[in-house]
């Protein structure tokens, strides 16, 4: 990448990142904010739908994948027993069923980060518009305009 390359790039990105907010003017046609970026909206039978995908769906299928090579390892691992191998193979199983633990604990936090994500939002909202109702409109008092 030439210098010049890069200098461009960075002058973007700094323009960009000016331009991204503008709270002294009204949204764009079509209620989207600077620049025309749409509003930030929640999809909810998209997100019900990913919750319930979490909750059955997807932890049923992440323990039929991750106990698919039990099995066949522990068949491997006494076939191999007294050699590196099979000591080898029972340590990659143990690490492979611990991150399927790891992961199945992840996905039970995303469900549950789901789960929340409408109401964290409708809170925002009422905050926000709280906050903003508490805002009085015209000169302040003792302030000449």
């Amino acid at each position: 990448m030439a210098w010049d390359e890069w200098e461009q790039l960075k002058a973007d990105a700094l323009a960009r990142r000016q331009d991204g907010m503008r709270l002294d003017s009204a949204a764009g046609a079509g209620g989207s904010g600077a620049a025309g970026a749409p509003d930030l909206k929640t999809n909810k039978a998209g997100n019900d739908t990913a919750v319930k995908a979490l909750q059955d769906e997807i932890p049923r299928d992440t323990d039929k994948a991750g106990s698919h090579a039990d099995e066949s390892t522990a068949t491997a691992v006494r076939e191999f027993s007294g050699w590196q191998t099979g000591s080898g193979l029972k340590d990659a199983h143990a690490e492979w069923e611990l991150q399927v633990k790891n992961l199945k604990g992840r996905l039970g936090q995303d469900k549950e980060a789901l789960e929340g994500s409408h109401q964290h939002l409708q809170y925002v909202d009422y905050g926000v518009g709280s906050r903003t109702a508490q805002i009085k409109a015209g000169p302040h008092q003792g302030r000449e305009v």
